[in-house]
């Protein structure tokens, strides 16, 4: 099964960078913008994006959040492009990442709460805990010497998810599918990992 969302992804990828990142990355390099000014702004957008959400504007704040998942890919684009990949700019991208994922939930939160949406609340809740572990985890590995991407429903699938709930959905259900699907990412990810340090320490011993 990581075989098949590992080709999806790479197949995706290619599409993507034909007919839609290489052209948009042109201009952005003849505007001489960097890369982690290009973080900075997709932060920023997800910032107003957040603001949006929390006083009840859920279709801007959606397309808002859109908007800063598409910024997202191309910052790492355009490092790559332009050889600039540091460590620097990856622990800046890193950050930035899961702090704009946070507020957006938080944003939910905080209007759910107001409108006293017990369930959401704690739906909401459940999906900024899960999405960060599933963040973590790979983190964690990846501190342990071993390197995978391995797992479903990681970050470009959640901003999608929010994105499109917010514009075509409703809040409610948004994070109902985000919350349920987040937990599936996070097992799946946590048993194809521990399978990796399973297989690791047995090549050992």
């Amino acid at each position: 099964m990581n075989d098949v969302f590992e080709k999806y992804r790479q197949s995706l990828r290619n599409s993507l960078d034909i007919y839609f990142i290489n052209p948009i990355l042109f201009l952005l390099i003849k505007l001489k913008l960097t890369p982690n000014l290009i973080t900075l702004i997709g932060f920023g957008t997800c910032a107003i994006a957040t603001y949006c959400i929390s006083i009840g504007s859920f279709v801007l704040g959606g397309l808002l959040v859109f908007i800063s998942g598409v910024m997202d890919i191309f910052d790492g684009a355009m490092a790559r492009k332009m050889n600039l990949i540091t460590d620097k700019g990856a622990f800046l991208d890193s950050t930035f990442d899961r702090l704009s994922e946070s507020i957006i939930l938080v944003g939910l939160i905080y209007i759910f709460s107001k409108e006293n949406e017990l369930n959401a609340v704690i739906l909401a809740s459940a999906s900024l805990v899960f999405s960060l572990l599933i963040s973590y985890l790979r983190a964690r590995l990846e501190g342990l010497g071993y390197n995978s991407k391995s797992g479903f429903f990681t970050r470009p699938e959640r901003v999608l998810v929010v994105s499109l709930g917010l514009i075509f959905f409703s809040p409610t259900l948004t994070v109902t599918v985000l919350a349920f699907a987040s937990l599936l990412g996070l097992v799946h990810r946590f048993l194809v990992f521990w399978r990796i340090l399973t297989v690791s320490y047995t090549h050992l011993t």
